[in-house]
């Protein structure tokens, strides 16, 4: 059962909480084949509602969160904070070396971790990065067409479908040709 220690702040995950995805648990340094465990971030989302709306009620929240959202038909992953000064800890008590995997959302428990003997892998995705373009910072013009002419040559451009044939590439911006010598391949830009 997830603790959550409201004076120190700490919040506190045993393995117990975790799914043994390979791997035998163990202590010591040695271990032969140390346990790899599985979070499921949302799963532990849900765990701190369920604290938070009981005996967490007078305490400052323990974290924010976005839900998944689709935007032309792609999922984009829910993403999960902890906030407000709290502190995740991976219980070592009973074994002292293992990993630990998160899946389900993108979160920032590595910047909130208490460093003990157990590991973390992050996972995290960027779907998107952003960027601002003005004077003196982010892309000029000229980078952002070529930009937008990569995303479309890789078929990626909403409504702006691609078209390859044995002698030609099209978007509705550009066209490339094909031709073909021993050996080689040649695209020339129209």
């Amino acid at each position: 059962m997830i603790t959550i220690d409201w004076l120190t702040k700490i919040i506190t995950i045993p393995t117990s909480f975790l799914t043994l995805v390979s791997g035998t648990p163990g202590t010591g340094d040695l271990q032969v084949n140390p346990a790899l465990y599985e979070l499921n971030v949302n799963a532990l989302r849900l765990a701190l509602k369920d604290i938070e709306d009981s005996d967490g009620m007078p305490f400052l929240d323990t974290h924010r969160h976005n839900t998944e959202v689709v935007l032309s038909g792609v999922t984009y992953a829910r993403s999960f904070e902890i906030i407000n000064g709290y502190k995740i800890e991976f219980d070592t008590s009973v074994y002292d070396h293992y990993s630990v995997r998160c899946v389900g959302a993108n979160h920032n428990i590595a910047d909130v971790r208490v460093a003990n003997t157990a590991s973390l892998i992050v996972g995290n995705s960027a779907g998107l990065i952003s960027t601002t373009i003005n004077s003196g910072s982010g892309l000029d013009g000229n980078q952002s067409s070529m930009l937008e002419e990569i995303y479309q040559r890789l078929g990626l451009a909403l409504g702006k479908p691609l078209v390859q044939t044995q002698t030609q590439i099209s978007t509705p911006d550009f066209e490339l040709t094909i031709t073909e010598a021993p050996g080689q391949v040649t695209v020339t830009r129209q």
